[in-house]
């Protein structure tokens, strides 16, 4: 769903236009940067309540990829996993302010994601067992499936993003008919709902 264009003039006359998504998306990753660099300044050897919070949160998410991956431990994939749920939930967060979109309620966000995922995980994988071995396994058990297995690293990939994309677009339509009916205290309890949407779809996703 492609929002209001932004024009750019052009040295030769004509207009660039840029998805208003493009731009939010833009500010959004801006301010959470901006917030992460300001937060790690303040990282002191005796955490503070909000410290300690992000310290269990990463410690969770290292356990839960260690436990997915079936390694000791699962540092090495926090900074993307990490990076793709706080991207995901700022989305959510971002679409309860007044006027603007949710990022993954666009599905060429979605896509975007899902192919980082897709990439990321043949250069894991590659990383991990060398070329030879991490080929060999597209034909397991038998060579004869190798089109199968291809095929399911392709539609996880279009799942990824049509999953997302779908749930959170289904969330703006509601609160925009929602706005038509009861302008005011019902769409609040939803875009509280919204949140924790957003929440869990962050964690699916990651």
């Amino acid at each position: 769903m492609i929002g209001i264009l932004v024009g750019v003039p052009l040295p030769g006359g004509g207009e660039f236009q840029i998805p208003q998504t493009v731009v939010e998306t833009t500010g959004m990753v801006g301010v959470v940067g901006l917030l992460g660099i300001l937060a790690g300044r303040r990282v002191h050897e005796r955490p503070s309540e909000w410290q300690a919070a992000l310290e269990w949160g990463y410690r969770y998410l290292e356990n839960l990829l260690a436990a997915v991956t079936e390694k000791e431990s699962g540092y090495r994939y926090v900074p993307l996993v990490a990076t793709l749920a706080v991207f995901i939930l700022s989305a959510a967060v971002m679409g309860t302010l007044p006027l603007l979109e949710v990022p993954t309620a666009n599905l060429n966000t979605t896509a975007a994601l899902a192919l980082i995922v897709f990439f990321a995980t043949h250069y894991y994988g590659i990383q991990e067992h060398g070329w030879r071995g991490y080929l060999s396994q597209f034909a397991e058990p038998f060579w004869i499936l190798v089109p199968i297995n291809v095929l399911g690293h392709i539609t996880r990939t279009i799942s990824l993003a049509v999953r997302l994309f779908a749930n959170m677009l289904s969330h703006q339509v509601i609160i925009a008919v929602l706005l038509l009916i009861a302008p005011l205290v019902i769409p609040v309890l939803f875009e509280l709902f919204g949140l924790f949407i957003g929440a869990l779809q962050a964690y699916i996703f990651t």
